[in-house]
């Protein structure tokens, strides 16, 4: 069904169904612990679901360009490669792909730029109705921890702001900004990329990790080496699907164009707005993952200092 959904009909639908599940799981008396937990349980569900939908779509389009022999699993590509058709086609004219003086690489018939897929716009439409849906659960989560801290002040977007997770909510806003403008790529029949954006989706293959995490720490905070052992495995999944990723995107891409090293790719072969907004999102994720490795062994070495010093004190 997804396959075939348009995508507008897809944002729309993911909006209005993950909105409904927050206000019915919120209960007629929402509180902040319950609506805390319930924006968890929906945010693991979902990034388990487009996890899957994202590794299926990548999956059937490498198939297809396999079985038709298409350079682009791993050689260069030239104007005379057969073309899939199908969910995953590519347009028939690309106005001055070819153009830039040659200083970047042809793109032309290159289908990791050029496919198009109903289900790859589906797919990140119901991302972009979620983030959408998402945020607003957010700032009412901000509105009732500022009722608990200031009772009786007036509501306002700053104080909504001010009592917000912010890396999280900016990080919603700003993709579900750049997914909306995707959107209207797809209405004027010129969006490109598709098949790199969704692979790009496979970074919320870590966030289970870290609402798995957020609930052993909140629920079960004595259980250290249940809380150890889901820390140590969100830095290795965080590492993977956020950092390591963005370099694995950049080679597939380059071995399109012959390129072995995604150093090489990124310098030579990304036009500078690509190169940008990638190491943006590099940068970002190594900060977020950094502040992550160093809070872990923070309270690694404070449960050693105390333990230490709990034992000092029954001797």
């Amino acid at each position: 069904m997804v396959a075939t959904l348009p995508s507008d009909l897809a944002l729309l639908a993911s909006f209005a169904v993950y909105r409904l599940l927050h206000r019915y799981a919120e209960g007629p008396s929402p509180s902040l612990a319950r609506l805390s937990a319930v924006i968890r349980a929906t945010t693991t569900l979902h990034s388990s679901a487009t996890t899957i939908l994202a590794a299926y779509f990548l999956y059937r389009c490498r198939t297809q360009w396999l079985e038709m022999g298409s350079p682009s699993a791993g050689g260069p590509v030239t104007k005379s490669d057969a073309r899939p058709e199908g969910s995953a086609y590519v347009r028939q004219e690309v106005a001055g792909a070819a153009g830039h003086g040659g200083r970047y690489p042809d793109d032309s018939t290159n289908p990791l730029l050029q496919s198009r897929s109903t289900l790859g716009n589906a797919i990140t439409a119901i991302e972009c109705g979620y983030l959408l849906a998402d945020t607003i659960s957010l700032l009412r989560e901000a509105g009732l921890r500022r009722r608990l801290v200031q009772p009786g002040s007036q509501t306002t977007l700053r104080s909504l702001l001010q009592h917000a997770d912010k890396t999280l909510l900016f990080h919603h806003v700003g993709i579900a900004l750049a997914l909306l403008v995707l959107q209207y790529y797809v209405h004027q029949d010129r969006e490109r990329g598709i098949y790199i954006i969704v692979q790009f989706l496979l970074m919320n293959s870590s966030t289970p990790l870290l609402n798995l995490r957020w609930w052993l720490q909140a629920y079960h905070p004595r259980s250290r080496l249940l809380c150890l052992a889901s820390d140590f495995a969100l830095i290795a999944a965080f590492y993977m699907a956020r950092i390591w990723l963005v370099g694995w995107i950049i080679r597939g891409y380059g071995k399109s164009h012959g390129y072995q090293s995604a150093w090489k790719v990124y310098m030579e072969g990304m036009r500078l707005p690509c190169q940008l907004g990638t190491g943006a999102l590099w940068v970002a994720n190594t900060a977020w993952w950094t502040l992550l490795v160093m809070s872990v062994f923070k309270r690694l070495l404070e449960d050693m200092s105390s333990g230490q010093a709990v034992h000092a004190k029954h001797k």
